[in-house]
């Protein structure tokens, strides 16, 4: 008896919805600095509608949050779904990844999750995981990939994604991935101590 071959996560990507464009609505310094307000910082197109980041200081008023620019990012859906996530920090200096490494948590849709990040000079040991939404992301090649649980939902590399999800979660995901950085932990670490 034959068992049918499961798909690979390219065949079952190809051809699918594109999220790219990922634009800052700010200059280059301005993005790099903490936010002293709230503003909108990023938009994009996805296939449930567009998608919008905004950065704000954070409410944690300790010291450590006000000398490293603390703030808090809202990424909101079309309207229908937001993701909030605290203490994250602005990209100067690397205090998002930063805060990244130690974890952050949010809420999404008012469930709470977080954010786990793992570097390794194995490939197969570098993740990001979005807990509590059940995403991942890891790297093979110079390609990276969504999962929403055993699926994959996505493929694609910095600032162009394939996917099959209808998820608010999934596409919430991809958007704080790609204007967090975050693929930066997916790659070796060898080349970021040259």
């Amino acid at each position: 008896m034959a068992f049918a071959k499961a798909p690979t996560c390219r065949e079952i990507l190809r051809g699918i919805m594109e999220l790219k464009g990922f634009t800052k609505h700010v200059s280059p310094t301005m993005w790099a600095a903490p936010a002293k307000s709230v503003a909108v910082y990023g938009r994009v197109d996805t296939p449930l509608g567009e998608a919008t980041l905004e950065r704000g200081p954070s409410s944690t008023r300790t010291p450590e949050a006000l000398a490293n620019g603390w703030e808090e990012w809202v990424v909101t859906l079309a309207g229908t779904a937001e993701a909030r996530v605290r203490d994250l920090g602005s990209p100067v200096f690397n205090v998002c990844r930063k805060r990244l490494e130690a974890g952050v948590e949010g809420e999404f849709n008012g469930s709470r999750f977080s954010i786990h990040t793992h570097s390794s000079f194995r490939r197969s040991a570098r993740i990001v995981s979005f807990d509590g939404l059940g995403i991942t992301f890891t790297a093979r090649g110079l390609t990276l990939y969504a999962h929403e649980g055993d699926t994959c939902i996505a493929r694609g590399g910095v600032g162009r994604w394939t996917t099959t999800t209808h998820s608010a979660a999934g596409i919430i995901s991809m958007c704080l991935f790609e204007w967090a950085g975050m693929s930066h932990f997916l790659q070796t670490p060898f080349f970021r101590m040259l």
